[in-house]
């Protein structure tokens, strides 16, 4: 198969349009406004490259000092938000960035969300992408370390501590 486009060549390198040469090979490839560069999903991959990034990002940001299980919860709150009617269906935009009851993850608005994950956090997120439930069906939980958590305790069912988080239904 041939395809055209517009290549250069600037100090010894070529460049050659990335979504030409995905798509081309049957990848999926999506611009990523926050992380101000492409998502690229290969054909077959067990994870949508974009899920992936994001999800690791809120759950390092959110509880990267954290055991695995208590990373791992981080994930399925933000999943189980995504599967749920009360909240949109995406990671990135729907659940992690929405804002419409306020800034819903306190790394969104103080930066730490755009940190790299660390690796056990990349792995946390694939194991809660891969169906790893240890919360449930919860769809929120807060620190009481560093925040008192008074309308969460006053609308939501308690359901379980792990770590330093609570989490709730």
């Amino acid at each position: 198969k041939t395809v055209r486009g517009r290549v250069t060549v600037e100090n010894g390198a070529t460049y050659v349009p990335l979504r030409l040469v995905g798509e081309a090979l049957g990848c999926q490839v999506e611009w990523d406004p926050y992380l101000g560069g492409a998502a690229v999903t290969s054909p077959g991959a067990a994870y949508d490259a974009g899920e992936l990034y994001w999800l690791s990002r809120i759950i390092c940001a959110e509880s990267g000092a954290e055991s695995m299980s208590g990373q791992i919860a981080v994930g399925n709150v933000v999943l189980n938000r995504v599967n749920s009617g009360q909240f949109p269906n995406t990671v990135k935009e729907g659940v992690i960035f929405d804002r419409k009851d306020a800034v819903q993850f306190e790394p969104v608005s103080n930066g730490r969300v755009y940190l790299p994950p660390a690796s056990q956090s990349v792995e946390a997120a694939k194991r809660a992408l891969d169906g790893e439930n240890v919360v449930g069906s919860a769809l929120y939980f807060y620190a009481p370390a560093l925040s008192q958590g008074m309308w969460i305790n006053a609308n939501r069912p308690y359901q379980q501590t792990i770590g330093c988080h609570r989490f709730y239904r």
